[in-house]
């Protein structure tokens, strides 16, 4: 960062609502000094920096900060039910806890495992932050391309969330290819639509920040309303955008999102989520002749994104969804089945390799050795690959990607990756629910839903089951349908027929 501010200089880094910006200078300048604040508070190397990231510049500064101490950041939605709050606490083990305002469940969480809690707020913490100086800090020399960067907590088969640690290494790699691969420019400005603590920020923050270019915030405020969001992408002159289709569609759906807005916006990049091909020739329609649409790939625990595929007219005459392409040049890529190769033109396994693999989960070494196991097929020397449980189809040239399914019952829903286990774990804590069943399915204007199927030996209704899975999981975990039965259909090995609920309307 250092060496792009002194290149950049007073070119915007942030470009905040109402005309506001930061400068590369004034970002690292405030990153240093928050970093000379943070060490004062005790932050060493390799330890871990919760942050309540409200999108504001000094939140920013402090992912920054963490990375020079050579401390990993964790960003936090304070917005968690509780348990799951304090399973991430519990789990990323933060030293500090920094942000604006922190509420009751995040001080709780933060007392709970002896971490430090920093109102940024406070009068007390401006005026160290204002006496503190901004030159470089003397840890920068210790950091290396294997130490964590961040930790990125995704949805967990157990019922529990797990936390992807991603490395300098991996981050740099990542920056370098985005820069390449999409054609980032210094006078480029990215949209920040998505949530800090959502893994496509990662595209946001490294591909914009690390290629010298401009960052856009918009707000979980400005996100909820879709005109104000698309006058901030318009006054801020965005080139980049980056959301899951689900906005996208969204936003056309409407009649926000038309041919004479944006005009500034060279580069339509979305991902998370199938964008389903009727819905993409709207948008291919409407933006096709003057932008890029690029449909992109990747898992959270690789460093966000590993293919991209840049949409052209005749990948929008069937259906189904488009291709995720090749992977990246500097990535490798097997398609497994169980240990075994499958040859051009089947079905299998996508596990990576490369320079974009993390490390592990966050003090999970269980998950960590299942997900994380050595190539089966090189025999010459260990190598780490990431098993995404991810099955696609290879192509004849030996290279293109065709996703066809979750090899498990993760899913990918509103651009959030979710395992279905979790919200039945958390359909399961109900007092008065005996078994509980949740697929992902297609309702009959083809759009995709979360429906949770509940056998109950209680009078329990919708209402009461929305009230308490609203105390368990985040909102966009939450079941769009409650189909409530006696029991549940059986297969003949005697489990829930999830293939049965599938039919069923």
């Amino acid at each position: 960062m250092s060496v792009l501010a002194a290149k950049m200089g007073e070119r915007p880094a942030l470009k905040l609502s109402g005309g506001e910006a930061v400068s590369y200078k004034e970002l690292d300048s405030q990153s240093n000094r928050l970093a000379k604040v943070l060490r004062n508070s005790g932050l060493r190397y390799r330890d871990v920096l919760g942050i309540v990231h409200d999108k504001s510049s000094i939140c920013y500064a402090a992912m920054i900060a963490a990375l020079k101490l050579g401390a990993a950041y964790v960003n936090i939605d304070d917005q968690n039910p509780a348990p799951r709050l304090t399973h991430i606490f519990e789990s990323a083990r933060p030293k500090i806890v920094i942000g604006r305002d922190l509420n009751e469940s995040v001080r709780f969480c933060a007392s709970s495992c002896g971490a430090l809690p920093i109102d940024v707020s406070d009068v007390a913490f401006q005026k160290e932050l204002g006496q503190s100086d901004d030159s470089e800090v003397s840890e920068m020399e210790l950091v290396t391309g294997e130490d964590p960067a961040y930790i990125m907590y995704t949805s967990g088969s157990t019922g529990v969330p797990k936390g992807a640690l991603i490395s300098h290494a991996n981050v740099l790699n990542f920056g370098a290819w985005v820069g390449s691969r999409f054609g980032i420019r210094s006078d480029d400005v990215f949209t920040n639509l998505n949530p800090m603590y959502f893994d496509n920020s990662v595209f946001d923050f490294y591909g914009a920040l690390l290629n010298g270019a401009a960052l856009a915030p918009v707000t979980r405020k400005t996100l909820a309303n879709g005109s104000e969001l698309m006058h901030q992408i318009e006054d801020a002159s965005c080139s980049v955008w980056f959301s899951v289709p689900s906005l996208l569609i969204y936003l056309m759906t409407m009649k926000l999102l038309q041919p004479n807005r944006l005009a500034t916006v060279r580069s339509f990049v979305f991902g998370g989520e199938g964008y389903p091909k009727a819905e993409l020739r709207k948008l291919y329609a409407a933006f096709g002749s003057r932008s890029r649409l690029i449909n992109v790939y990747g898992p959270t625990e690789c460093t966000c994104i590993c293919s991209a595929w840049d949409v052209r007219r005749e990948d929008l005459v069937d259906e189904g969804l488009v291709t995720l392409g090749p992977i990246a040049e500097n990535f490798s890529a097997i398609v497994l089945d169980d240990s075994r190769e499958v040859p051009s033109g089947s079905v299998g396994e996508l596990c990576l390799l490369g320079p974009q693999v993390g490390l592990g989960y966050a003090n999970d070494s269980e998950r960590t050795s299942i997900a994380f196991p050595l190539n089966p097929l090189n025999v010459r020397w260990p190598e780490r690959m990431y098993r995404t449980g991810d099955l696609v189809r290879l192509g004849d040239d030996g290279r293109r990607l065709d996703f066809i399914g979750r090899k498990d019952n993760q899913i990918k829903h509103m651009g959030y990756r979710i395992e279905l286990e979790e919200i039945e774990a958390a359909l399961n804590r109900i007092g008065g629910v005996l078994q509980s069943a949740v697929v992902h399915k297609s309702s009959k204007q083809g759009q995709k839903m979360i429906v949770a199927y509940v056998s109950v030996d209680a009078p329990l209704d919708e209402a009461h089951l929305r009230e308490q899975m609203e105390q368990l999981l985040p909102a966009y975990m939450i079941p769009q349908r409650f189909d409530i039965r006696a029991s549940l259909p059986k297969n003949a090995n005697g489990k829930i027929d999830k293939i049965a609920l599938l039919d069923a309307m």
